[in-house]
């Protein structure tokens, strides 16, 4: 691709991952949680790519890595915030405690962004992150609302939002190496598996309830290895 023109395709993607996170804080604000919940999905999805792309492209620059944070603090920061208050804001929960941890959402994403922002860039799509990425906490977040949402009865109390989403700040401000989710889907052998895997998990239940069962999976799976490290 020509060298002009190469940067537009990852910035672009930042972009419409904006886009999304900005829909998204309107449409919660509005009462709309669930086609808010899927935006807050979908700047994750596009999160995922935009990074990978400049990197095949050679198309990494410091306006695009400032860009991607920028983006991720609205997409994947403050909209789920926006969305997990307004989902609790119906429950008849005690909003007393609601207010500190939902501001607490965008403070350790942009404390992680800015630490990243300190780090080498990364060399592929594979390496590991220090601590859990903002856009992993953030999708972990709307996963849950709208898993809540999706099923006929509650899923769990409303009061267990606190302990959630202190835990996904916490793994967001520490120095937990956690691998990527392209890393995950590596191998071809793992792939088939937890292609299977998922689609059972699918037909058993709402398929948010299943994405988000696989993404505490990951974490779990991440802590797990992370202590691993540390006792050998």
């Amino acid at each position: 691709m020509n060298s002009k023109y190469r940067y537009l395709v990852p910035n672009g993607i930042t972009f419409l991952s904006l886009t999304c996170g900005v829909v998204s804080i309107l449409l919660s604000a509005s009462g709309n949680l669930e086609p808010a919940g899927i935006l807050v999905l979908t700047s994750y999805i596009l999160d995922l790519f935009d990074g990978a792309m400049a990197r095949k492209l050679k198309a990494g620059s410091e306006f695009g890595l400032q860009l991607d944070s920028l983006v991720d603090m609205v997409s994947l920061g403050t909209a789920p915030a926006v969305l997990v208050f307004k989902h609790l804001e119906t429950t008849g929960i005690n909003m007393a405690w609601v207010w500190p941890f939902a501001v607490l959402i965008p403070l350790s994403g942009a404390f992680r962004l800015a630490r990243f922002n300190l780090l080498p860039p990364k060399e592929t799509s594979n390496t590991d992150s220090v601590g859990l990425t903002i856009s992993t906490g953030g999708a972990t977040i709307a996963l849950a609302v709208l898993s809540d949402l999706a099923w006929p009865k509650e899923v769990f109390p409303d009061v267990t939002f606190i302990p959630l989403i202190a835990a996904v700040s916490l793994l967001m401000v520490s120095k937990i190496a956690f691998p990527s989710v392209f890393w995950v889907f590596s191998g071809r052998w793992r792939n088939a598996i937890l292609l299977i895997l998922f689609g059972t998990s699918i037909a058993s239940m709402p398929f948010f309830n299943a994405w988000f069962m696989w993404t505490n999976a990951y974490l779990g799976l991440s802590l797990a290895r992370a202590g691993y490290r540390s006792f050998r």
